[in-house]
């Protein structure tokens, strides 16, 4: 009897060798998809905004020239890669980026493009999708245009609970068992991620991060017993509250000696953090890292803080959250989205009102940063308190076999491309 080969699966997203939650997300998939379904599945990635590595043991297109976001070379990526066979595309992308690829017949922006567009509506592959679910739309369900990109899918899969609800919502009950609707978090790697020795962290912090600072000073090379550091990791986006960030570590400067650690992609860019942290007085009492940093190096990094601050309007999974809890800092985060389910709930912060943004009506909270600065007091002012430690069930070793049964639960229910 002929074994079956393995069947193409290709994963659209960042590239896996960047430094994003999306390109970590793909990485962290795809080895263990070559690792253990190797005789299921013949990954591949198709990645932006990185080169690739090979130090990764499966192949790594890189997407070029986009249109927006229209990757125009999947036809050629898809030849090389599968040739006439059937597979598997899975976009790890946000929903917005996605109606192209999704609904090729309704995308207008698919018209200077008519022979992507062709070959689209005759996909050799079934597409499966992951999306960032970050914020829900009005009446708690995701947007049209949204809607319409769902629908253009043979399988949905979530990051949380939350997430899922919010799809199920959006497209009805028997669609989503239509479409095998569920949800899966993203691991985290604890043979990283762990608590190391605050004191060695704390007196290395300098050379483990490679911070400097705005203003003529010294180069800090290590954070003072007596300071209270708190960290904020996060991209420069406007969903990410920098300004909520920032006052709230001006609110804890009045009764605490603080050292900030700022770590993020771009200090002018939707915010001017310099401009902000020269508004609240803390240019003296701030260090900054600026892009890729090892894991090991981040997990150091946070060892050394006494607590994160995670400033995302709505999460769908927070790297930074989980990654600082793994390692022994409490986390302290807003109310809203996907990642409250996998936190402990005092670390949360409640909104005061909410509001929509964008093109697609994401719903945002509001919140005061009185609040969160009384929570980080509240943290710091009352030891000893009770041992952080990250939700066992989003351990990489503990999650996996969901994520394993899902991949060959896709085969078993039938799998056949048009």
């Amino acid at each position: 009897m002929t074994e079956k080969a393995p069947v193409p699966l290709l994963l659209l997203s960042d590239a896996p060798s960047s430094g994003t939650g999306l390109g970590r997300i793909t990485r962290d998939l795809a080895i263990r998809i070559h690792e253990h379904l190797g005789d299921l599945y013949r990954v591949a990635t198709l990645g932006y905004a990185s080169s690739g590595s090979c130090r990764l043991p499966f192949f790594q297109y890189t997407i070029e020239g986009m249109d927006g976001w229209i990757v125009k070379t999947l036809p050629e990526v898809w030849e090389d890669f599968a040739g006439k066979e059937k597979g598997i595309c899975m976009p790890i992308w946000d929903l917005s980026r996605l109606m192209w690829f999704a609904q090729p017949a309704r995308c207008e922006m698919l018209a200077s493009h008519p022979l992507l567009r062709e070959w689209l509506l005759k996909a050799p592959f079934q597409r499966w999708g992951y999306f960032p679910i970050d914020a829900n739309g009005p009446n708690d369900k995701l947007s049209f245009p949204l809607h319409q990109t769902l629908m253009g899918f043979n399988r949905i899969l979530a990051y949380t609970g939350w997430a899922e609800q919010i799809i199920e919502r959006t497209i009805g009950k028997d669609e989503s068992k239509s479409l095998h609707l569920t949800n899966h978090p993203h691991g985290i790697d604890t043979a990283v991620f762990y608590p190391r020795e605050r004191a060695r962290c704390r007196f290395r912090f300098g050379f483990i991060t490679g911070a400097r600072t705005l203003i003529k000073a010294p180069q800090l090379s290590s954070v003072l017993a007596h300071e209270v550091l708190i960290g904020v990791v996060a991209t420069n986006q406007l969903r990410k509250d920098w300004a909520l960030a920032i006052e709230t570590a001006a609110w804890i400067a009045k009764r605490h000696r603080i050292r900030l650690w700022i770590h993020t992609d771009e200090l002018e860019r939707q915010w001017s953090i310099p401009a902000l942290l020269a508004d609240y007085n803390l240019l003296d009492k701030t260090i900054i890292s600026i892009g890729y940093l090892p894991d090991d190096s981040m997990a150091m990094a946070y060892s050394a803080c006494d607590l994160t601050l995670a400033p995302g309007l709505g999460e769908g999974f927070g790297f930074p959250i989980f990654e600082s809890l793994a390692c022994g800092t409490p986390c302290i985060h807003g109310n809203y989205g996907g990642a409250p389910e996998w936190m402990p709930s005092e670390y949360l912060i409640e909104p005061v009102a909410y509001r929509y943004e964008g093109l697609y009506s994401c719903q945002r909270p509001v919140f005061r940063a009185q609040d969160w600065a009384a929570k980080a007091e509240f943290l710091l002012e009352n030891p000893p308190r009770p041992e952080v430690k990250l939700n066992e069930a989003l351990d990489w070793n503990k999650l996996w076999p969901r994520w394993q049964a899902w991949f060959e639960e896709g085969l078993a229910e039938g799998f056949a491309a048009a």
